[in-house]
């Protein structure tokens, strides 16, 4: 199971983030998973449902979106325009099995060409795609969208209603727009917290979080340490905080919380589960 979510900022970025915990057929979870990537010029993709299929939509959206030529970059309302048939076409020849896991997709972008009434800013996108039509959904600027199990679990979902219904809430978050990156590190900050603190099945604490600006797209992770009721964080999406071995308690007294190994690809997760005994088939995101 997982929480994707992700929004549109009037600041020339859109911001998303995903959690990184797979579910099993026998019902374990594993920590073990990245589920958002950059598909092509400044449009990025995060997935919930069957794995299999998730990465064989990522697959498909970098073959028809990361053009070959630096200079070229897709409109991303005409990706969205036309990625229904291909993910139709691909869950429909996906097994059964996969297709009960089901597979929602979110795409998170920035236009090559419009803005969004500042030259220097672009206008920026999230649309969700939910199987088995994969309609597409489209985010308002400036407020959060989500898929997974996340989604439908209470404590996550009031998170979202909040920032959506309130407009001192966004406003609050509005405020991290003067750093690079703020303000997805502050949503960020606060859905971590969340996380840590109710513990929901089926979602890791653990998250990666990404920025996509015309021009760039960025990756990072929620590492941090701990200490007492302070969290020592990177501010931004520029930096790619490192830190030692999840749990480690430092000289000061602080304990690090850092990203486990993960894997980018099916192949990766199949080799990453069979080390700890266990098989990826039919795993869900």
């Amino acid at each position: 199971m997982t929480w994707v979510v992700g929004t549109p900022t009037m600041f020339g970025f859109g911001f998303g983030l995903s959690d990184i915990r797979v579910t099993l057929h026998d019902d374990s979870e594993v920590d073990c998973l990245q589920k958002i990537y950059p598909v092509g010029r400044y449009i990025a993709a995060g997935f919930a449902g069957s794995v299999y299929i998730g990465f064989a939509m990522i697959d498909e959206l970098r073959r028809r979106a990361n053009l070959a030529d630096e200079r070229l970059s897709c409109d991303p309302n005409l990706v969205a325009r036309d990625w229904p048939q291909y993910a139709r076409a691909i869950f429909d020849n996906s097994s059964p099995e996969d297709q009960t896991n089901r597979c929602d997709l979110m795409l998170i972008s920035a236009h090559p060409t419009e803005h969004n009434g500042n030259p220097n800013l672009p206008r920026c996108y999230v649309h969700i795609f939910r199987s088995p039509t994969f309609k597409a959904e489209v985010i308002p600027v400036h407020t959060l969208g989500s898929i997974g199990c996340g989604s439908d679990y209470e404590p996550c979902k009031e998170v979202i209603d909040r920032f959506n219904s309130s407009n001192d809430r966004r406003m609050f978050y509005a405020q991290g727009g003067r750093t690079l990156g703020g303000m997805g590190t502050m949503i960020g900050i606060d859905l971590t917290n969340l996380l840590m603190r109710v513990q929901p099945g089926g979602i890791s604490s653990h998250l990666h979080y990404c920025w996509v600006y015309r021009g760039k797209i960025t990756i990072s992770t929620n590492d941090h340490t701990q200490k007492g009721r302070w969290s020592i964080i990177p501010l931004g999406s520029e930096n790619s905080p490192t830190s030692p071995t999840e749990g480690r308690t430092l000289s000061d007294g602080s304990v690090v919380f850092a990203m486990p190994p993960i894997a980018t690809t099916w192949e990766e997760l199949i080799r990453l589960l069979a080390d700890r005994g266990s098989n990826a088939r039919g795993c869900i995101a």
